[in-house]
């Protein structure tokens, strides 16, 4: 094989290059939506290898101008042998868990016997389903959606077995990030380093064979650092200003969230003992929700992950419809989850994490979900609509988003009293329901917004409600209100009625893709 021609501009590219993903064999391009929602800055294709179509799918064109080749697994051995075909070429790669030789020879020692790949090829045309999630279940992934495609797949392991691609990577005159776990099962750390020749990998310890599912941040933050070092970032991302660039740039940003996310852990902890006695409307609301999702289509047991569980209101109603879930129950503060833990009973598999659901970071359970829900919880993250994103990319294919939360009108009577008295409100700034209707792109969607009135019977039973509950987070950028000026706006309040109402968005996303569970039940 021929070394890699040059790229015609090896130096920064003049325009911001197209990001192109190729997922890794018996996966589909669904499995990079959580690096690439955290890299939208860039313009994107994501490759469609067609292992579940109905037939072999034609090769798709790849876009004009610069591009930067990245692969997973396969997907990165794929893309060298079709762009070696290709004039131009790109102006970086990246591999993920990624290999220029799969199968072992003399002077690769360390890859697959060519035996087990022709065992597995030979198993493959009497039960390729079978095979299939056999290799998903080794890489720490769940069974496949859709009905596998053989021809598809039968091709890509043959090439894996005769491909051996080292020179483009030795030859090669443009940037390289590579990117590998100390604990791949399918391609070890003795394997890539003989796979990927003169490339020094960045390894994440412990981390496995499906790093973009298992560490998107660690991934993209990797990424978007190695494309600004080589000027391939856009204007905005370049500056820190769209997503962490570099090392520099990604420690303040890291502690500017997690000093968020601390500080309302610990405001809901100290009023987790007393919750369910002020939770009124959130009780109402997790009950709303909760009618809703049980309308949906969901296997009898589901993978469901819970984005800010509180006392485990909204748990505990879906506990009676899905009686044998694998549950993922988290919060931001610990004494809420401890709360929940306390009180709920739950069947079938059951596990509880501390975390920022804006932030996910999952360990030692699913990497993908058919139900991701929250309840009066989304209104807490810096920004809900790109938090909506983030936890769509979990979604496994025909998964479901079901998410309630306040929108901008909540509260405007408090609000109303503030502008009466001369003052500016210190409540935290609602989202917007059109930006939250769309936060998901082309998935499917239903969302309806509904207002509930709670008669607290006046501004001091209004206060102590939201402290009852932890509500009491101000807009970052105000002081606190002087005792004369607060009792102005309660004065203004219990004027108008004393009462305050909720503008409530229940939005419902279905991700594409996969068998509808009453299909697969027919």
């Amino acid at each position: 094989m021929s070394a890699a021609r040059p790229c015609a501009a090896a130096a920064p590219a003049r325009e911001t290059p197209t990001l192109v993903f190729a997922h890794g064999w018996g996966f589909d391009a669904g499995f990079w939506d959580a690096v690439r929602v955290r890299l939208r800055a860039w313009p994107q294709r994501v490759l469609e290898r067609g292992y579940f179509a109905s037939r072999p799918m034609p090769e798709e064109a790849l876009p004009e101008g610069p591009l930067v080749a990245i692969g997973h697994s396969f997907g990165y051995l794929h893309l060298l042998e079709r762009l070696a075909r290709r004039r131009t070429q790109p102006c970086a790669w990246v591999s993920i868990n990624g290999f220029a030789r799969f199968g072992a020879g003399d002077d690769f020692p360390h890859g697959v016997d060519p035996r087990l790949i022709r065992r597995m090829l030979s198993r493959l045309s009497a039960s390729p389903a079978a095979v299939v999630d056999e290799f998903r279940r080794r890489c720490g992934s769940s069974p496949a959606a859709g009905a596998p495609c053989l021809a598809t797949l039968a091709h890509d392991l043959r090439a894996m077995q005769a491909l051996d691609l080292r020179d483009h990577v030795r030859g090669r005159v443009v940037p390289m990030l590579a990117l590998g776990g100390t604990a791949d099962p399918v391609v070890p750390a003795r394997m890539a380093a003989q796979a990927l020749p003169a490339c020094g990998i960045d390894w994440l310890r412990d981390g496995g064979h499906l790093l973009p599912l298992e560490a998107p941040d660690w991934c993209a933050t990797r990424i978007a650092g190695f494309l600004a070092r080589h000027g391939m970032a856009p204007a905005a991302e370049a500056e820190g200003q769209a997503f962490l660039a570099s090392p520099a740039t990604e420690a303040p940003a890291r502690r500017s969230w997690r000093s968020r996310s601390c500080d309302i852990g610990t405001r809901f902890g100290a009023a987790a003992g007393g919750y369910d006695r002020h939770a009124g409307i959130q009780r109402q609301v997790a009950s709303r929700l909760a009618a809703r999702i049980a309308r949906l289509d969901l296997p009898e047991r589901p993978r469901i992950l819970e984005i800010g569980c509180g006392t485990g209101l909204l748990t505990r109603m879906l506990g009676e419809h899905f009686p044998e879930a694998d549950w993922t129950i988290t919060d931001v503060s610990s004494a809420m989850l401890a709360q929940a833990r306390r009180r709920l009973r739950l069947g079938g598999v059951t596990r509880y994490r501390v975390m920022d659901g804006e932030n996910p970071g999952l360990e030692g359970g699913p990497v993908c979900f058919d139900l991701i829900c929250s309840s009066m919880a989304l209104q807490w993250f810096q920004d809900p609509a790109q938090g909506l994103a983030r936890l769509a990319a979990l979604l496994a294919p025909a998964g479901h988003l079901a998410v309630a939360l306040p929108v901008d009108g909540t509260f405007s009577e408090w609000r109303l009293a503030h502008e009466t008295a001369g003052l500016r409100p210190r409540m935290i700034p609602f989202p917007r329901p059109e930006d939250l209707r769309m936060a998901c792109g082309r998935m499917a969607a239903r969302f309806d917004v509904e207002r509930i009135v709670d008669e607290c019977g006046g501004a001091l039973a209004f206060l102590r409600g939201l402290k009852g509950v932890g509500a009491t987070a101000s807009r970052a950028e105000t002081r606190p209100l002087s005792p004369a000026a607060l009792r102005r706006v309660c004065a203004e309040f219990d004027r108008a009625g004393g009462r305050c109402s909720y503008l409530i968005a229940y939005g419902l996303w279905r991700r594409r893709g996969g068998r509808t569970h009453k299909e697969t039940a027919s």
